[in-house]
């Protein structure tokens, strides 16, 4: 009978021939799913027998990465910032680089007259994680976790369900961008829009183009189109001085800058920590 360590290192060879890109940390995090464990605690199991329980565990999660699942959706749970959430299909998965457009929000927000009491929205919300993070930086804050997508609402309500703190202050609404909302009614606006050309979607890594909601990916056939109608649809809603918070995709910043009108001060255009472009802090012009 073979050990769990023997397990795990066929593992890593088995995902590494199908090109699956840090197998070693895939098959932990599968091993360590599989014993009910966490990854840092799996040493302690390497010697031992592999039972047959865990044998047969282990191979259908190593089966289901090795045909492109994304490892978040299997586990059903990944790391924003600093809290766990839910992750499913019908969410996008969170990334690093949305971890750093709410940072940017986060210094934006703090310089504004408003920021011990503001309301929110949390635009295209997917797993919630803007919102929901927002809300916990600012105890003050309290809005609105926006999505189109049913599913993606529900998965956003059940991570606020993790945060009961928050129920006071946070609902769901769905709807399609801003389009429920009156003028001058919030102080922030956050979103990760759809910003991806149509005709790339069937081009990205599998795990994206397979399994990540298209909803949440298709920017239309120049990939701002979305962008462009939120754009017009924050002028209305944000009260003068307030601030918008965008992500977009790499080669778009000059799309995007003709977007914006005199109804927008630029506060900046960032770039993430790999050097790409990916997001910009407005504020509403005086109306």
């Amino acid at each position: 009978m073979p050990t769990v360590k023997e397990l795990i290192l066929a593992a890593r060879q088995q995902l590494s021939s199908h090109q699956i890109e840090d197998a070693s940390f895939n098959v932990d995090c599968l091993a360590a799913m599989a014993l009910n464990t966490t990854n840092s605690r799996m040493p302690l199991y390497w010697a031992q027998s592999a039972t047959s329980e865990f044998t047969e565990t282990f191979s259908l999660l190593i089966k289901r990465r090795c045909e492109n699942e994304p490892l978040q959706y299997i586990l059903g749970e990944w790391s924003f910032l600093d809290f766990d959430i839910s992750v499913a299909p019908g969410a996008l998965i969170p990334r690093p680089e949305t971890e750093e457009v709410f940072m940017a929000a986060v210094r934006a927000i703090e310089k504004t007259e408003f920021h011990d009491s503001f309301k929110f929205a949390d635009v295209g919300t997917g797993t919630g994680v803007l919102g929901i993070a927002l809300a916990r930086k600012f105890a003050g804050a309290s809005g609105f976790l926006v999505d189109i997508s049913a599913d993606a609402l529900a998965i956003a309500a059940a991570n606020l369900l993790r945060f009961p703190e928050l129920a006071c202050r946070v609902a769901t609404v769905n709807e399609d961008f801003l389009s429920s909302f009156g003028s001058d009614q919030l102080n922030v606006i956050l979103s990760n829009p759809p910003y991806i050309n149509s005709a790339d979607i069937a081009g990205l890594m599998p795990e994206v183009s397979r399994f990540e909601p298209h909803l949440a990916l298709d920017g239309g056939v120049t990939g701002v189109e979305l962008i462009s109608r939120l754009i017009k649809q924050a002028e209305k809603v944000l009260v003068a001085g307030g601030i918008f918070v965008f992500e977009h995709g790499h080669g778009q910043r000059q799309i995007i800058r003709s977007l914006l009108d005199a109804n927008w001060i630029l506060l900046e255009a960032g770039d993430d920590l790999a050097g790409s472009e990916r997001y910009f802090v407005v504020k509403r012009a005086e109306k």
